[in-house]
């Protein structure tokens, strides 16, 4: 049997169509905390870098 060959109802196409929306708001949102976590671990990477150039700058931090 081809899925072609299959007739659905219109209440199975709904809730067809309910989990395939479900389905993409989940991947969405899965890939936008990832994508998120990545820039503010970067931006925190760079505030530390510019933390430490300063204190190094006034001699707070002294190479041995």
């Amino acid at each position: 049997m081809l899925m072609s060959d299959v007739e659905l109802t219109d209440r199975e196409r709904l809730i067809a169509k309910e989990a395939a929306k479900l389905a993409i708001e989940e991947m969405s949102s899965e890939f936008y905390k990832k994508i998120g976590k990545t820039v503010v671990e970067k931006f925190l990477i760079g505030v530390g870098l510019l933390v430490v150039g300063f204190f190094v700058g006034k001699g707070w931090i002294v190479k041995a």
